[in-house]
């Protein structure tokens, strides 16, 4: 599926917004674990997941805490906001080979004060993330890690197939021996 049909069957843009959005857009490439963005960089753009797969990371006394997951058709950015300074709040690397769109944020800056669809369409993305945050802090961060993990496979089941044991734990905030004795008593 292109980014062109993500568009319009996702997101329900017309021909017209999808044209302008897609005007000054780069297609890249990315090879498995391959970084897009560092932690600290400055980031002038934003993602969005054609094909593949790819997460949010930071690291912190020699560990990796996974912050985000994204797959086809979903956002993945450092930093929402476009009207801050564009510095990587977070790592962003890919799980596996992938295909991402690269949208300037002055692009988007400017589509969204000309175009009343895309204006609405950035409104919902931005709802979207905060809808995500508040779920993640009100209902998801208290539960227990077994709790946690179900919730995380019902939400993303292609996780298992598509990211590794050491990565899911690492969002979840446990080891791998400890996601392990999770998934054995589940089962």
């Amino acid at each position: 599926m292109t980014f062109s049909d993500i568009l319009q069957q996702q997101y329900k843009l017309s021909e017209d917004s999808i044209h302008l959005l897609l005007k000054d857009v780069t297609t890249i490439s990315f090879n498995r674990k391959e970084p897009i963005v560092q932690e600290g960089q400055r980031n002038e753009y934003i993602y969005f997941v054609e094909k593949g797969s790819v997460r949010g990371f930071i690291e912190r006394e020699g560990k990796e805490f996974t912050l985000l997951f994204a797959f086809e058709g979903d956002m993945a950015a450092t930093m929402p906001n476009l009207s801050q300074t564009p510095t990587a709040k977070f790592t962003l690397e890919t799980l596996e080979s992938s295909t991402l769109v690269q949208i300037s944020r002055s692009h988007l800056e400017y589509l969204f004060l000309h175009s009343l669809e895309l204006a609405n369409w950035g409104r919902k993305l931005m709802e979207k993330t905060m809808q995500e945050y508040e779920h993640y802090f009100i209902e998801y961060y208290w539960a227990d890690k077994g709790h946690q993990y179900q919730i995380l496979i019902k939400e993303y089941p292609q996780l298992l197939q598509r990211v590794s044991l050491k990565e899911i734990a690492s969002y979840l905030n446990i080891t791998p021996q400890s996601l392990s004795r999770i998934r054995a008593h589940l089962k």
